[in-house]
């Protein structure tokens, strides 16, 4: 009867330390495939931007120089070459969408169905 308690037990401890282990491999795995993981002294990605899956447009830049590259599962394709810092990789600050009198655009748009038929 105690034989069987600590089997149990036993076998119980097993299948816990397997799924430790399987999320923790998992998690090592999922973060070494990062673009942000592991730093470089020459090179650093300034920003990406998901096209579709696995499909990626990156901004690295490599000492002075800025490239556009394209990014797929089985290739990378230069796209440009930018000066360092380019005025339209500053940060700028978000505009908001002008105010819309959706009255008036209603009004010229039936009023141009009425005109063409």
């Amino acid at each position: 009867m105690l034989e069987g308690i600590f089997t149990a037990i036993f076998t119980l401890a097993v299948i816990v330390a397997i799924l430790f282990a399987a999320w923790w491999f998992t998690k090592k795995v999922a973060s070494g495939s990062s673009f942000s993981s592991p730093q470089s002294r020459y090179m650093k990605i300034i920003d990406r931007i998901p096209l579709a899956q696995d499909r990626f447009i990156v901004l690295v830049q490599v000492e002075e120089k800025v490239y556009m590259a394209g990014v797929t599962a089985s290739q990378i394709t230069l796209l440009a070459e930018l000066d360092k810092e380019p005025e339209m990789l500053q940060a700028q600050p978000l505009t908001t969408a002008p105010d819309v009198n959706f009255r008036e655009l209603f009004q010229k748009v039936r009023g141009r169905r009425n005109n063409g038929k």
